[in-house]
């Protein structure tokens, strides 16, 4: 931690633990709206410590009017980096320093780790928010954090932590976040907000203040359903930032169907499914959609689909019926309450529908590109296997599939479906060489690592299969969908 979060906390650090409890960081965590995000995430207005968030209606004085936990979605978890901290007019820029607040985020409850199943929720903890270095200051318009990390007019100051350049680390954070204004701090006007020794959280009685990179655009908690079988399918969508704007129903999308794992069934919801992993949530991040525009979809299943015995339960054919669904370009289930896509049909390109997953995603990928060979340009499958006789259907699509040599159930798995893949005539490029997963991060560094994943992709096969050394089956999940080589190849595949 840096000399100036230090001084930061001498004067704020004992302010910030001894309330911490009673602004609600050491207290029950808040509950989030069943089946979805807790109510402030996507809503910068949301409540905050006294029930009146940085996006409220009416200012309750002139001044700071709430706090919100920036997030982002890694391979290792949901990250906290960085605070939005809202005033009620327009800040100016040149009176902020590092030295102007003190930030801290609260540590996941011991035993949480992402992704798994039935493991503790990351915000029942009791423990004291820990100092955080402000890597950045800014302001903004928006209570996000921007790229270039320069100011523009607006009344949030944005503090930005540092990000690790490895994200596949676990995460450690909750997102619950505490801050002091140790200093004076003027308005665009001249006016000047005097230090004070109040901490602010971003805990309220209705959930916490979250914005989430990427992910709160998502529309949660929709459905499938067939009444003629009396069942149905939860799921998420993404829609792109053409569709909601006006002539975007003329327009054929991608369509990216990204199944995750089991840890995100039994009790889980369809926040979990884009926070606990970047499986989804990747796809729909602002910079990867510029470059690959589309349509997102993520089911949420109550239950583990598919087990390592082989045997999977109707959600999987569900999954194939609502692919099915959105096909017949008659989905027009966008939020009613929302102008921009209320009562729009949406399109898909029947030429470009994808399919990729983690784990028990991986595994259902596999099944559902091989019992309907029609529907998929390409799958990127990532640590998932299948019997061999149950995917020789395969042979003649398009596949990426990539393994870690510690993973001792997808690699092997993938040796034996090879042959008979070749057999029925798959051109299959397997490379003995082993892959370094050290050349992954930091992900804007990937050139040598790109060069080697397009020589192989460039060999002409339909079926690519890599494996990276030492990675085992949960490193997969955390590093794999981040190799843009990857990602970029997907979406070069076009059915004909």
């Amino acid at each position: 931690m840096s000399d100036v979060s230090r001084r930061n906390f001498v004067a704020a650090g004992a302010v910030l633990a001894g309330t911490a409890s009673a602004m609600g960081l050491g207290a029950s965590p808040a509950r989030a709206q069943p089946g979805g995000f807790n109510v402030a995430s996507g809503a910068p207005g949301g409540p905050g410590a006294d029930g009146n968030g940085p996006g409220a209606q009416k200012p309750m004085a002139p001044g700071l009017q709430g706090i919100s936990a920036l997030c982002e979605v890694t391979g290792g978890g949901e990250k906290v980096y960085g605070i939005a901290v809202s005033y009620d007019v327009a800040i100016d820029p040149a009176s902020l320093t590092p030295e102007s607040f003190a930030a801290g985020v609260v540590p996941a409850a011991r035993g949480y780790f992402p992704g798994m199943p039935q493991a503790p929720d990351k915000n029942a903890t009791s423990e004291a928010p820990q100092p955080r270095a402000i890597a950045a200051i800014y302001t903004s318009a928006e209570p996000a954090l921007r790229a270039d990390r320069k100011s523009v007019a607006g009344r949030h100051v944005i503090l930005e932590f540092a990000h690790e350049a490895d994200l596949s680390l676990p995460t450690t954070d909750s997102d619950k976040v505490a801050l002091s204004q140790n200093k004076a701090v003027k308005t665009a006007s001249g006016a000047t907000y005097a230090a004070s020794d109040k901490v602010w959280s971003n805990v309220g009685r209705r959930g916490n203040s979250v914005v989430i990179r990427g992910v709160d655009a998502w529309e949660q908690n929709h459905w499938w359903w067939d009444d003629t079988r009396s069942a149905w399918l939860e799921y998420s969508i993404y829609l792109p930032k053409s569709f909601v704007k006006p002539g975007g129903e003329n327009k054929a999308y991608p369509l990216v169907l990204a199944i995750t794992h089991s840890g995100t069934s039994y009790d889980g919801t369809c926040a979990q499914t884009l926070t606990e992993q970047c499986i989804a949530s990747i796809w729909s991040l602002p910079e990867e959609q510029e470059r690959h525009e589309c349509v997102i979809i993520t089911p949420r299943y109550e239950r583990t689909t598919m087990n390592d015995y082989w045997e999977h339960t109707a959600d999987v054919e569900n999954t194939y019926r609502l692919v099915e669904k959105l096909l017949s370009n008659t989905w027009n289930y966008g939020n009613p309450n929302l102008p921009d896509r209320a009562n729009k049909v949406l399109k898909i390109d029947p030429g470009r529908v994808y399919c990729t997953g983690w784990s028990m995603g991986a595994m259902t990928s596999l099944w559902l590109m091989a019992k309907h060979a029609g529907t998929f340009a390409a799958g990127l499958i990532i640590a998932g296997q299948q019997r061999p006789e149950d995917v020789a259907t395969l042979a003649d699509q398009k596949l990426l599939i990539i393994t870690g040599t510690e993973d001792g159930k997808a690699t092997p798995w993938n040796e034996k479906c090879v042959p008979v893949w070749q057999q029925h005539g798959a051109k299959v490029t397997r490379p003995a060489e082993k892959l370094d997963p050290a050349l992954i991060f930091p992900v804007e560094r990937q050139q040598a690592l790109t060069v080697q994943v397009d020589g192989y992709l460039g060999k002409g096969g339909n079926i690519t299969f890599l494996t990276f050394q030492g990675v085992d089956h949960m490193g997969s999940a955390r590093k794999f969908f981040y190799i843009k080589a990857a990602r970029d190849w997907l979406f070069r595949q076009v059915k004909a």
